[in-house]
């Protein structure tokens, strides 16, 4: 088999499971974590405190940059299809006309957030070596369904506009109206997913830390956060009209 068919062979495989991927960080991330030393950040609280802020600060900046994505994205692209592609029209302004990929961006600020809460530079490179290795065959499979559905369009396009760093100098404002039903129907499984981790690897860090399971009172109202939230938006997508 050619290499060339050998990657978007991996590609397609990998686009229909691009929801799961996620897993495979909780695979790596947990036991690295859980054999990590990090007796060093009692003795360096502002460090530890640092380390926090970024993290939380990717977190939320990757979310940030979904919504807005999102938001104003054109109808029928950028869902969560798995089975196959789903372009009714090619997204060339707004994020898209900074970087082809953008929600790949933005996701990849999230995770990249999440693994320096664990405060392991091992960790953080083998998620980024992960990411692109995996998405670059995503991005392959969907550009080739691009190009052969918009030709010299997309063509044109992805000659000016970068894969994957956003080139904020080729900003072109957006022509759709921002979307909050879109958003709210969207975006909230995402957010969930991503808020869970979060809490899971702030008990796995602290155990860590403290060699015993410690349920602090700020876990439950985390906890119970995401619940009422996933809940609420599940009730009102399925089973009213709000966000149709």
């Amino acid at each position: 088999m050619a290499l060339i068919d050998s990657l978007e062979k991996n590609g397609n495989f990998l686009f229909r499971y691009r929801g799961q991927l996620p897993l495979l960080f909780f695979i790596i991330a947990l036991p690295i974590a859980y054999f990590h030393d990090y007796t060093f950040l009692k003795l360096f609280p502002s460090f530890n405190l640092l380390i926090s802020i970024a993290s939380i600060s990717l977190f939320l900046l990757g979310h940030i940059f979904r919504i807005v994505i999102i938001g104003y994205r054109n109808e029928h692209t950028s869902g969560r299809n798995r089975h196959e592609q789903v372009a009714n029209q090619l997204n060339t302004k707004g994020w898209y006309s900074m970087v082809r990929h953008p929600l790949y961006f933005a996701n990849f600020l999230i995770w990249l957030g999440l693994s320096i809460y664990l405060v392991n530079p091992l960790l953080s490179l083998l998620l980024c070596l992960c990411y692109w290795l995996f998405y670059e065959r995503i991005m392959l499979v969907e550009e080739k369904f691009l190009i052969n559905k918009f030709g010299n369009e997309f063509q044109s396009w992805a000659d000016k506009v970068p894969a994957f760093v956003p080139n904020i100098f080729l900003h072109k404002k957006s022509g759709n109206q921002f979307s909050v039903k879109t958003i709210c129907s969207n975006e909230y499984p995402s957010i969930i997913s991503t808020a869970t981790t979060f809490l899971v690897l702030i008990l796995v860090r602290r155990f860590a830390q403290e060699g015993a399971v410690l349920w602090m009172w700020s876990d439950a109202y985390f906890a119970i956060s995401i619940l009422v939230f996933g809940l609420s938006f599940r009730f009102m997508k399925h089973r009213t009209s709000l966000f149709k």
